[in-house]
């Protein structure tokens, strides 16, 4: 994961919160364009009517840049964050441009914050509050004569940032906090079964309508129960961590993660066929096949499926993925098996 994003989304579950509140947060997204350009209309006479085109365009901008992008992208907290910048500097010019620190439409420069609190974690709310106070700075620079003259609309604003950046903040924390403790698993860290359900039907969506394909991994531990019964379940839980974050590592950023319980985990590999969901198992097994936790080997079995457009459904593509992985157990275990005609076994 690059810095940037590994400073917004700091683990899966916050990319899984930014995506999975992308959604409800878009239909407020509109609601609130729609309110601006209203206010907008009704400024025509007064603050001229050409601002409403730099609203569409923006709105326009966030649709095919970064909207339709943001599920199938390896960075999704950055484009949200490049989203968020558009938003502050199509205000700040507005604002500049009708009159700097004396205009009507500075106020709104603080609309971008409240939408930070559904993507990103503290640090990000405080960033973006950061970048809202400097395009303030900027405005005033622009126009120093008009805010040396008239100071109390840009003085106003400096609390109100402040204290919607405060309470983002926190009401961000309470509900990482829940979110948290409900969609991770508490010894690996890794997504766990509770949140699978939803984040897979958004990615089934996503699919039927561009046609691109899905990919599940099954992967289950060889002889876990032996390792448990000859070294003690501490010494298992250890194990346990320790693929985990094998798996976390050869993974890519949007590609996901789930233990589902004792040593079965889910991986979901979005954009990505059956050829090359076999080729992220095979690399799975061999980099666990080198770990020795506590001085324990540890061996893995792993079943692939996959299916295109509308055969993105949950329920057949496990299954399938799932025979696979008892065939690659009754194979000899240490494998990877691939589900034969993966299309029919989604039809049946």
């Amino acid at each position: 994961m690059d810095p940037v994003s590994a400073f917004l989304c700091r683990d899966d579950a916050d990319r899984e919160r930014l995506l999975e509140l992308e959604r409800p947060l878009g239909r407020a997204r509109q609601l609130s364009y729609g309110a601006v350009a209203a206010g907008l209309l009704l400024m025509g006479p007064w603050i001229g009517w050409w601002p409403i085109g730099t609203v569409a365009v923006l709105g326009g901008a966030y649709e095919v840049l970064i909207r339709r992008r943001l599920e199938r992208s390896a960075h999704p907290a950055v484009l949200v964050a490049v989203g968020f910048l558009l938003n502050i500097v199509m205000i700040a010019t507005v604002s500049a441009l009708t009159g700097g620190p004396t205009s009507p439409i500075i106020a709104w420069l603080v609309i971008p914050i409240v939408a930070l609190a559904g993507r990103f974690d503290i640090r990000g709310v405080w960033v973006g509050t950061g970048i809202v106070l400097l395009a303030l700075i900027g405005i005033c620079a622009v126009h120093p004569h008009a805010f040396v003259q008239q100071p109390v609309f840009v003085i106003a604003v400096v609390p109100l940032t402040l204290a919607v950046g405060w309470f983002s903040a926190a009401m961000m924390w309470a509900e990482r906090r829940s979110r948290t403790a409900s969609s991770l698993d508490d010894l690996t860290g890794l997504l766990n079964r509770r949140s699978l359900t939803g984040r897979f039907g958004e990615l089934a969506e996503q699919a039927q309508l561009t046609g691109d394909p899905v990919a599940l991994v099954a992967l289950d531990l060889d002889h876990f129960k032996e390792i448990n019964d000859t070294y003690g379940h501490a010494r298992g839980d250890v194990v346990l961590r320790e693929v985990a974050a094998a798996i976390r590592g050869e993974l890519r950023s949007f590609e996901l993660a789930y233990r589902l319980g004792g040593e079965e985990f889910l991986i979901v590999l979005p954009g990505v066929d059956l050829e090359h969901g076999a080729g992220v198992a095979e690399r799975l097994r061999e980099r666990i096949a080198t770990l020795r936790p506590d001085g324990i080997d540890v061996r893995a079995s792993l079943g692939v499926s996959a299916g295109a457009g509308a055969e993105v459904v949950f329920g057949p593509l496990y299954e399938a993925a799932d025979r696979a992985l008892y065939a690659a157990k009754r194979h000899g275990r240490d494998r990877v098996e691939v589900a034969e005609l993966a299309a029919e076994l989604v039809a049946a």
